[in-house]
């Protein structure tokens, strides 16, 4: 099962846009987030771009094997 943002990163964008009409206080509470959240995001699409924006947290999945792999050579190393 993956993470999935609340938000997509044209809603944050289209958040962040809204700025230029509010203050960040107003914004922050119309959409339940963090003024520290939305000058994270700020930072992320001066810097990025609309990547910037996107999700990166994905939880990974390893096989059985890869895993006993990993255990074997974690037990051979002690």
């Amino acid at each position: 099962m993956s993470r999935k943002s609340k938000y997509s990163a044209e809603q944050k964008l289209a958040i962040l846009n809204e700025l230029t009409r509010s203050n960040i206080s107003e914004v922050a509470k119309k959409y339940a987030v963090g003024k520290k959240t939305i000058r994270t995001w700020g930072y992320l699409y001066e810097y990025q771009g609309i990547d910037g924006l996107r999700s990166t947290h994905n939880n990974h999945r390893y096989s059985k094997e890869f895993k006993l792999s990993l255990v074997q050579q974690y037990q051979k190393s002690i």
